[in-house]
């Protein structure tokens, strides 16, 4: 892996991918920041060392960083795909290149490409091969990089659309009494702000989505099994929000007005087929925009305890379980002065040590006695 690393930074150059992933560069080899919304570039490229540093979040580090951040991948994922840009060989043989690859390790199959995704990605790849003149296994390789762009564009877009039908339907009324219920204790400026909804008619919302989307869309949207809508009983969804766009969707059990599941758990996530929807990302990040480096941040287990603690004016980010943390967004928080606030269970108690584990300093545990998690602390009080 090392190898492996040291010859991506060796190959690929902040030029050449900037230039590839379409991003201007600025006099004094600035640009955007990555990390919020600007006008004027404040995150510099340093060509000699073959890495960047974002003056306005304080955040930097070497191209494979740049890389995972851009694209808000795991540090393995980003390797694989820049492996690929190389044309060099990867420890997951997913982008083990041969001179005559056979249909079982094609790109193509790799990434699962649907029917209208293939055409747009031979296209694609020839063209850089031919008018670029770019060898094959890089011009695949960029391809692909723009079908998981082009995926997530697509989801982004479903995901906001069946978020404006929800909410011109209306919420639930069993769904609000709960959300605002003594359990939960959330109110309507809340449900609001965090753009929480519900899916009133299961098959009015298929029909809506077949109306108004494409087939190959839908099926990139994660929101199906096959032919089964994932959200049947879990229908609050509560949406991860991204650059104010909604990015995700996790669906909490609620059905028929009944909240306890019965062979199935409490959450749904999006079916990550597409490899550009899993759940191991932060929720409620864009609420690090406004915040100033070494300002407290909570960070807690589930959606629902960070919107009680945001409620109660504490400024809180959350992971979607224990097991969902997500290592690549370390940067995005370490500068922050920062509590972690897991539940109170066995699960939470062994997470506690290898979350705060990953960090290159102390982090403060917020430990539960009495309760199981923030949400009922917090309820009990107010």
């Amino acid at each position: 892996m090392y190898n492996q690393i040291a010859e991506i930074k060796s190959r690929i150059t902040f030029n050449y991918l900037l230039n590839r992933i379409g991003i201007k560069i600025f006099p004094g080899n600035f640009i955007l920041s990555i990390y919020k919304e600007e006008k004027t570039p404040s995150l510099k490229i340093y060509p000699v060392s073959n890495s960047f540093y974002c003056f306005a979040t304080n955040k930097g580090g070497d191209i494979i960083k740049f890389y995972a951040d851009y694209f808000n991948l795991e540090q393995k994922q980003a390797i694989k795909e820049l492996a690929s840009i190389c044309g060099i060989n990867s420890d997951h043989n997913v982008f083990h290149y041969r001179k005559e690859p056979t249909e079982a390790t094609s790109l193509k199959v790799c990434y699962n490409l649907l029917d209208s995704e293939k055409e747009l990605f031979e296209e694609r790849a020839s063209v850089l091969e031919f008018e670029s003149h770019i060898n094959k296994p890089e011009a695949e390789a960029i391809s692909i990089i723009e079908i998981l762009n082009r995926r997530r564009s697509i989801q982004r877009k479903i995901f906001n659309a069946i978020y404006e039908y929800c909410i011109r339907k209306g919420i639930d009324e069993r769904a609000y009494k709960y959300l605002t219920s003594k359990e939960r204790g959330l109110t309507e400026e809340s449900i609001k702000q965090f753009k929480l909804f519900s899916i009133h008619s299961v098959r009015e919302t298929i029909e809506y989505l077949r109306d108004n989307f494409y087939r190959d869309e839908i099926i990139i949207s994660g929101l199906f099994s096959k032919k089964y809508f994932l959200f049947t009983k879990h229908r609050i969804i509560i949406p991860y929000i991204e650059n104010n766009e909604i990015a995700y969707l996790r669906g909490r059990y609620f059905f028929e007005g009944e909240t306890k599941p019965v062979k199935t758990g409490k959450y749904i996530s999006c079916n990550n087929w597409s490899l550009t929807l899993s759940p191991k990302r932060f929720f409620n990040i864009d609420l690090l925009t406004r915040l100033k480096p070494f300002d407290s941040l909570l960070i807690t287990e589930g959606e629902f305890d960070c919107i009680i603690t945001q409620q109660n004016s504490i400024n809180s980010i959350a992971i979607a379980g224990v097991s969902n943390f997500p290592k690549n967004q370390i940067d995005l928080v370490k500068y922050y002065d920062l509590y972690l606030a897991l539940d109170n269970d066995i699960a939470g108690e062994k997470a506690l040590e290898e979350i705060t584990s990953l960090f290159d300093k102390p982090i403060k545990a917020i430990k539960l006695k009495h309760h199981k998690d923030l949400t009922e602390l917090l309820n009990e009080k107010n």
